[in-house]
């Protein structure tokens, strides 16, 4: 396993890798990954490797198992996270996966972890790719399990059971067994039961793997297809969203739409990766072909899709501000991605606001529903200003309202201003709204 030794670490050099987070059964797969990533921290001190364990209280050492890596954590001083749960049998594989990789991307996001390990091998591709097989499931379903998704990294997934065994043996490594691995009722284990009678034959193997391949080779060709065009279909891009252009609908078929989105969400937002089922996928891309505008729909937990009119904008959750007083006009203010300011008045425009309204109470706020301006021949709804403008749904939630005392909308910045019939221009100043690049 020394080329394994020297195969992460360059992975870690090359993609400057510090921080990592192996998600550990106490296994014998993920043992061995511990020991050999033991092995990479001594080439190089600086990497900082923590441990992840989910005890599910499932079996008869489950407690064992959590035990073990309790005394693993403290002789080489490895932070240890626990999660302990407890899952009924019905639907308990995806169940369990399910909390697992949640409270994985929980830790990878307030830890800072560079990467997330997990210990899976050969055998389990073979595995995996058996059950896709039997569910006669789509091309890109039969990638099976990938070396790099996102975040996750999976180093010995070319390594096969029989010399995880030997290399666990030949260096005196200490394991405990699952005991439900070997309860054929749950669908790996009874595919895992059949490989070890020999129920599938040679060929039936190098069928399977050929059909990764090819799936291998396709999905990459996609990568190159979203890269090419997707500088084409990005509209705006922030740290909080992203707006694609409706046109990217025509480009690809609905498989490759569900493809694309992965690809932009899993590069737009610090490696979020979509799990979106058969059924819900559908939904979605009902939505974005023939929904009406301002629809919505989750994409996972924390990220939502919202159709415009000529687009659609993907967004993480943003805090909400609070009301922002105004209490100094020769301060910037800050709201959100826009900064605020003011200056003395030259012309009548629509961002001119009397001096006495600013000094008497007024503060930046949402937009809200009914809320109303009063123009110089009429009162007018901000919601049809926003309309008028083409302001989208998504960007009104965060647009700035200047208010005065008593709430009354006095400016949206560069769309309307109220109506005041003794502006004086010497005693008037200009709003000026700048957005962030």
């Amino acid at each position: 396993m020394k080329s394994k030794v020297n195969e992460i670490f360059k992975h870690f050099l090359d993609n400057k890798i510090s921080n990592v987070l192996l998600s550990i059964s106490s296994g014998v797969d993920s043992i061995v990954l511990l020991h050999i990533l033991l092995k990479v921290k001594e080439i190089n001190n600086k990497l900082n490797i923590s441990l992840f364990h989910t005890n599910y209280n499932f079996h008869i050492k489950s407690n064992d198992a959590e035990s073990l890596l309790r005394q693993l954590s403290s002789k080489f001083n490895i932070k240890l996270h626990l999660l302990n749960v407890k899952l009924s049998s019905k639907n308990f594989e995806h169940n369990a996966r399910k909390i697992r990789y949640n409270e994985i991307l929980r830790l990878a996001n307030e830890y800072n972890y560079d990467r997330v390990l997990t210990a899976h091998n050969y055998n389990d591709q073979l595995e995996t790719l058996i059950m896709k097989d039997n569910d006669n499931a789509n091309w890109i379903s039969r990638i099976g399990i990938r070396e790099k998704n996102q975040f996750l990294y999976r180093p010995i997934l070319d390594i096969n059971k029989k010399q995880i065994y030997s290399y666990a043996k030949k260096n005196s490594l200490i394991w405990i067994e699952d005991s439900t691995n070997r309860d054929i009722s749950f669908k790996r284990n009874k595919i895992r039961y059949l490989i070890s009678k020999k129920r599938y034959n040679k060929i039936y193997y190098n069928n399977l793997i050929k059909l990764k391949n090819r799936s291998d080779v396709k999905y990459f060709n996609y990568l190159n297809k979203f890269k090419k065009n997707n500088k084409d279909l990005i509209l705006r891009k922030s740290k909080y969203f992203i707006e694609l252009n409706l046109n990217f609908i025509d480009f690809f078929s609905y498989l490759e739409t569900k493809l694309f989105l992965n690809y932009i969400v899993s590069n737009s937002f610090d490696d979020e990766a979509l799990k979106i089922t058969d059924s819900h996928w559908h939904n979605i891309y009902e939505i974005i072909k023939n929904g009406r505008n301002g629809l919505s729909v989750n994409l996972s937990n924390r990220i939502l899709l919202q159709k415009e009119r000529r687009s659609i904008i993907i967004s993480i959750p943003r805090t909400l501000q609070n009301n922002l007083l105004i209490n100094d006009e020769s301060e910037s203010y800050n709201w959100y991605d826009t900064h605020i300011s003011f200056k003395s008045s030259e012309n009548y425009d629509m961002n001119i606001v009397p001096m006495n309204l600013l000094n008497n109470g007024s503060y930046i706020s949402h937009w809200k529903k009914g809320d109303k301006i009063h123009l110089k021949n009429s009162t007018k709804k901000i919601s049809d200003i926003f309309i008028d403008n083409k302001i989208s749904n998504y960007d009104k939630l965060y647009y700035p309202v200047i208010r005065g005392n008593k709430g009354n909308v006095i400016c949206v910045p560069n769309l309307a201003t109220m109506y005041y019939s003794k502006f004086d221009k010497t005693k008037c100043l200009s709003l000026i709204m700048k957005k962030e690049v």
